[in-house]
């Protein structure tokens, strides 16, 4: 499994997903590689609570804001008709930027005839890097009023070490920072509740992995055994259930406190060396 990425990810929040993520690294960390962990739930990142890594750096990442030179622009409104995301506009003859919706693609400048318009870089969060006991943590943190997850979680991706295996902690939902975080990775753990509104979310996952190429299992958290909802859509769509964490308090009481699974109940560590041979045995 070296230098795999394996991302965990779910259609809604609140499934376990961190639970999961967490537990999976644990396990691969006493494995005879090198392992990292990376939390790309720039909004909410709390894999923290769990690994109580040392963050040894955090570094600002920014994305570059167009800034119109006014003497020089002659209104033409070429940049405004190059600008896929509505940043910029012309009021009176005088283009105004928008810049919580640029995306920082340097488009406008490129075909400013006048070279009107310069790139000025704009904070949209931060990188956190440190260890985990022997493993690599990451995560990002995007700053409070940023809407733009998309460009932080890519920043994160791309600072992460290449050659090493990999965990990634998806954002809930299926939208762009979703994509983002799975996109280049070789499996994807779903994680799920065996509800409707469960089986809803996980069939948008997967319609998203569907179309990425990328495999996938599920985890079924907070399985009571009274529904086979998820295991019937997960027969009908040749997707393995790889493993199931029941309804029980001696579970969620650990979690409460910030204690991994796989650091509570031995019986647990277990059943992830299960899942890991599971997720290897499909790589």
């Amino acid at each position: 499994m070296r230098s795999h990425r394996i991302a965990v990810a779910s259609g809604k929040g609140g499934t376990g997903k961190t639970t999961v993520a967490v537990s999976l690294a644990l396990t691969l960390e006493g494995l005879p590689t090198d392992v990292q962990f990376i939390d790309c739930d720039v909004e909410e990142p709390d894999a923290a609570l769990f690994l109580k890594p040392a963050i040894e750096n955090t570094t600002d990442v920014t994305i570059p804001i167009p800034v119109v030179d006014s003497e020089r622009c002659t209104g033409c409104g070429r940049c405004v008709e190059a600008c896929q995301f509505n940043a910029l506009t012309i009021v009176s003859g005088k283009v105004l930027g928008f810049k919580n919706l640029c995306h920082g693609c340097g488009g406008c400048a490129f075909v400013c005839p006048e070279n009107a318009i310069e790139e000025t870089p704009n904070r949209i969060g931060t990188i956190e890097s440190g260890a985990a006991g022997d493993m690599t943590f990451m995560s990002g943190r995007l700053d409070i009023g940023e809407p733009k997850a998309t460009p932080l979680v890519r920043a994160l991706k791309a600072a992460a070490r290449p050659d090493v295996l990999t965990v990634l902690d998806a954002p809930p939902g299926t939208g762009c920072p979703v994509v983002e975080t799975v996109k280049d990775c070789d499996f994807c753990l779903l994680v799920t509740e065996p509800t409707p509104f469960g089986l809803y979310d996980l069939d948008l996952a997967v319609s998203v992995l569907e179309v990425l190429g990328i495999p996938s299992g599920i985890v079924i958290n907070r399985d009571d055994g009274s529904s086979r909802i998820i295991d019937d859509y997960a027969s009908a769509k040749g997707i393995p259930v790889l493993m199931r964490l029941p309804l029980r308090r001696e579970i969620a009481g650990p979690l409460s406190r910030g204690i991994p699974l796989v650091a509570a109940d031995a019986a647990w560590a277990r059943e992830f060396r299960g899942l890991v041979e599971k997720v290897e045995g499909a790589l």
